[in-house]
């Protein structure tokens, strides 16, 4: 049996109802939470993120939150 947790936990209860066979489980997983790949490009795009000349100082903020959600969902304040 599958034991999810937190974010995931979340995610299934709402999720549940509209997912019926594994295939389509899988598939709404790793668009929920991307794969490792996806997280490996998210960091490397992140770490190297600079503010461009036209963009406001709310977009870049905006883009570092995508960046920080799409490595890790869960990721604390703390650290973004």
């Amino acid at each position: 049996s599958i034991h999810l947790q937190d974010d995931a936990q979340r995610w299934w209860t709402q999720a549940s109802s509209v997912i019926k066979t594994w295939s389509s489980f899988i598939e709404a997983v790793t668009q929920a939470f991307g794969s490792t790949k996806a997280q490996q490009v998210a960091f490397e795009k992140l770490k190297w993120y600079k503010q461009t000349v036209n963009q406001s100082i709310t977009q870049y903020s905006d883009t570092i939150l995508e960046l920080c959600k799409k490595v890790d969902v869960a990721m604390p304040d703390s650290l973004k």
